[in-house]
C-alpha cells in the first residue's frame, strides 16, 4: 500500500513539472513537442476579429471617431464600417494561410475576393528564445502567441498609436486582432 502511495505522489508531481513548464497560458499541459516544432507547420485561418478605432481630437473636443471591425468566419469576411455617419457592410470570400518553416522563413497566401496575393519572408521569435511568447512575421509585425497545441495557433496583436500635426490635431488608432489558425 506504500508503494502505491508513493507512486501516486510521484505521477502527481510529474503532472505538476510538465504542467507548469508550458508557455502559453492556453497552451497544452503536456506537449511531447516543443514550441518551435509546434509552430512550423501549415497554418489556415480558421477565423478572425480585427477592430480599429481611429479618434482625433483638439484638446478635451473629439472631432472625427471612425471604427472599422473585421470578422472572418472562416470562408467569407466582413467589414463594417463606422464614421459618424452610419454603418457600411461589406462580405467577400477570403482566405489565409502561413507555412512557417524551419529555417527560418514562411510563405504566405491571401486570397482576398478572387484576387491571390502570395509572399515569401523570414519569422523569427520576437523574446528571448527560453519564453517564445511572441513570434514576428517581418514584414507583417509582431504577435503574442495566446495559444499554441498541435493542430491550433492562436495569435493576438494590440497596437496603439498617436501622432500630432502641424495644427495641434491629434489623431490616435487602437488596433485589436486575434487570428485563429487550425493545421492543414
Amino acid at each position: 500500500m506504500k508503494n502505491k502511495g508513493i507512486i501516486l505522489i510521484a505521477l502527481f508531481a510529474i503532472v505538476l513539472a510538465f504542467g507548469s513548464c508550458k508557455k502559453g497560458v492556453n497552451d497544452p499541459s503536456f506537449s511531447f513537442k516543443s514550441r518551435d516544432a509546434r509552430i512550423t507547420a501549415d497554418w489556415v485561418l480558421s477565423s478572425m476579429n480585427k477592430s480599429r478605432v481611429e479618434v482625433t481630437t483638439a484638446g478635451q473636443e473629439t472631432l472625427y471617431t471612425s471604427t472599422t471591425t473585421y470578422v472572418f468566419d472562416g470562408t467569407d469576411m466582413t467589414e463594417t464600417s463606422n464614421n459618424g455617419i452610419g454603418d457600411d457592410i461589406e462580405s467577400y470570400s477570403y482566405s489565409y494561410e502561413i507555412v512557417i518553416n524551419d529555417d527560418g522563413t514562411y510563405n504566405e497566401t491571401e486570397t482576398n475576393d478572387g484576387e491571390k496575393f502570395e509572399k515569401t519572408d523570414y519569422w523569427f521569435w520576437a523574446n528571448s528564445d527560453k519564453t517564445k511568447i511572441a513570434v514576428t512575421f517581418s514584414g507583417n509585425g509582431t504577435y503574442m502567441i495566446d495559444r499554441l497545441a498541435k493542430d491550433e495557433l492562436v495569435l493576438t496583436q494590440s497596437t496603439v498609436t498617436s501622432e500630432t500635426d502641424s495644427d495641434g490635431y491629434v489623431t490616435t488608432v487602437n488596433n485589436d486582432l486575434i487570428m485563429s489558425f487550425t493545421k492543414k
